[in-house]
């Protein structure tokens, strides 16, 4: 009898054991205990193969002494391993899909086979031995208790970025069903209703209601059809975002009949006989006018768009009423407060026909000027624990281009859901209470960064927190890359600033290198200097060179930088008065 009870003892410890593994790997990251920062060996790696060492001990165990299934008895070792290989695969898998802040990497699971392999060797030759001095019972409950001190470990400092949450963030703003962050189809407010369920998930504190600063801008934007055809040598339909984009300006067009695309005569520029025929066609020889034809769409090449402007205004005026296409090396998309009486499109030079004689051709094309368009910036913040009317602010831009037609969107990966990620890492690093900073710390999340810094100058015009009191902002922008280190904008204008960068670069060589630029107003860090402000705005250099295009998407990304870049960042905010 009491050996019958001794055999059922030893089947409850595994199923207990994995039971406290699966509540624990479904435990929210922010609620686990901070883990310790080993030098030799990573403490994950260890905390992944002590765990499941203990779990292949204790299965072996169960296994062995049940008398149920012989087979299973003999043949122990391989049937935990197994199991230790498909039960840390699920675990991995788990982390993945559920929405918890953990981080799934199948490197763990190389951690968790180690560790099971190691445990099996060890305990497969010295059962016997251990059995035989009646010690097998006291060794398994002290292998438990060393185990479980890798689970509830003394606090310590995490002091990287979690690389795959930030992954999954990139993927979640670049994502379809967010329209590219802009005006069509509520993309910019579908993302800050995401960003907002991620500020609060982190414990911060609204700068405003429901962390909210609302605002309006006129914009330019294109939801409905965007169909381009040319006619001829054969039909042949343009993909929008492919082959052609509208220009930030564009109006609408629609040609349910042939257009035809008539290259513009670069005589213009320098003859005046030129554009005078174009506004008053030579006369028939019986006196008359010829008869109106199709509308006539003008083609440009992209290096005599900028010439456009150095035209007498009787010729401006004419361009103006046409329709026009740009020809272009690259597609590269923007936004504008206004709309223009015609459609102008901007053509990927190598998806237009080799020669620039006249092309017939279809154009479906809807915009829609919208005024007053209400967005948002979003506001929180971590109090200090000794200075808190002292601030540091962290900034990020959240909008993107949105929709070109009612089918293509703009991704926005690097540009910026890239930087929102990485102020998202930084926010979870100083909310966790060892790491509460001494001064106030600000996250900025601005809207209409693309529509040309409405979202920032906003902020500046109607600040939230005083700005003489804002020690210095770091402004991120464009940190997927970094194979060729970053560069940091307003680096010549504060020097001091930038050396103290430079230094802790250099000390820990975060990221290959630096550059400084002076001042630019490419970001959301320019209503603040031209404030009075002091900041930075921090981009990598290197990968993929997708801008502002459909190629922007976080497959793209090796986000080699990013932890080079948190570091920095991190450093020089607690050089600034953000260290515990």
């Amino acid at each position: 009898m009491a050996q019958s009870l001794s055999r059922k003892f030893y089947a409850v410890p595994p199923l207990l054991w994995a039971a406290i593994m699966l509540v624990l790997t479904l435990t929210p990251a922010q609620e686990m205990p901070r883990t310790p920062d080993w030098k030799l060996l990573a403490f994950d790696t260890a905390a992944h193969a002590g765990v499941f060492a203990v779990l292949a001990v204790l299965s072996w165990v169960a296994l062995r002494q049940q008398r149920r299934w012989p087979a299973l008895a003999q043949r122990a070792g391989i049937v935990v391993l197994i199991g230790c290989v498909l039960f840390g695969g699920l675990i991995e898998i788990l982390q993945y899909l559920m929405a918890v802040g953990r981080q799934a990497e199948w490197s763990d699971l190389a951690g968790d086979s180690l560790g099971a392999v190691l445990a099996l060797l060890l305990v497969g030759g010295g059962w016997h031995w251990w059995s035989r001095r009646r010690l097998a019972t006291p060794a398994l409950v002290l292998l438990l208790l060393l185990s479980s001190s890798l689970f509830f470990a003394p606090p310590a400092r995490a002091q990287a970025p979690d690389l795959g949450r930030a992954r999954r963030t990139i993927e979640a703003l670049a994502a379809p069903k967010l329209h590219g962050r802009g005006y069509v189809q509520g993309g910019e407010h579908a993302a800050a209703t995401y960003l907002r369920g991620r500020l609060r998930q982190l414990g911060l504190q609204p700068l405003a209601p429901d962390f909210t600063q609302p605002f309006t801008l006129d914009v330019n934007t294109f939801p409905g059809k965007m169909e381009f055809q040319l006619l001829i040598p054969t039909p042949r339909r343009l993909i929008p975002g492919s082959d052609f984009i509208a220009s930030p300006e564009s109006g609408a067009g629609h040609s349910p009949e042939r257009y035809v695309a008539v290259p513009l005569d670069t005589l213009v520029f320098t003859d005046s006989t030129a554009w005078r025929q174009y506004l008053s066609p030579p006369a028939l020889p019986n006196g008359g006018r010829p008869k109106p034809g199709p509308i006539a769409a003008l083609v440009v090449r992209a290096r005599d768009e900028a010439r456009l402007a150095q035209l007498p205004p009787a010729m401006q005026q004419y361009i103006a009423q046409h329709p026009r296409f740009t020809l272009v090396p690259k597609l590269t998309a923007s936004l504008a407060s206004q709309q223009a009486a015609t459609p102008h499109l901007e053509v990927l030079a190598s998806s237009w026909p080799a020669n620039l004689l006249t092309k017939p051709f279809t154009l479906q094309l809807d915009a829609e000027l919208q005024h007053n368009y209400q967005t948002q910036n979003l506001a929180a913040f971590i109090r200090g624990s000794a200075q808190p009317d002292s601030f540091l602010v962290v900034s990020a831009h959240y909008d993107h281009l949105g929709m070109m037609g009612d089918k293509t969107y703009f991704p926005g990966a690097n540009d910026n859901a890239s930087g929102v990620a990485l102020l998202l890492e930084l926010a979870a690093h100083y909310a966790r209470p060892e790491n509460r900073p001494a001064c106030s710390v600000v996250f900025l999340l601005f809207g209409a960064e693309e529509a040309g810094l409405v979202g920032s100058r906003y902020f500046v015009a109607h600040p939230l927190v005083p700005l003489p009191r804002i020690k210095f902002l770091v402004n991120l922008d464009l940190l997927g890359t970094g194979e060729e280190g970053a560069t940091v904008v307003n680096g010549k204008v504060y020097e001091p600033a930038y050396q103290r960068l430079t230094a802790l670069n250099d000390a820990h060589h975060y990221l290959p290198r630096l550059s400084a630029r002076g001042r630019a107003a490419n970001s959301d860090h320019f209503p603040f200097s031209e404030a009075g402000v002091p900041a930075f705005f921090l981009y990598t250099r290197g990968g993929s060179p997708a801008y502002h295009d459909v190629h922007d998407q976080p497959a793209a990304l090796s986000l080699a930088g990013f932890a080079g870049a948190f570091g920095l960042v991190r450093d020089f905010l607690n050089d600034l008065g953000a260290r515990p």
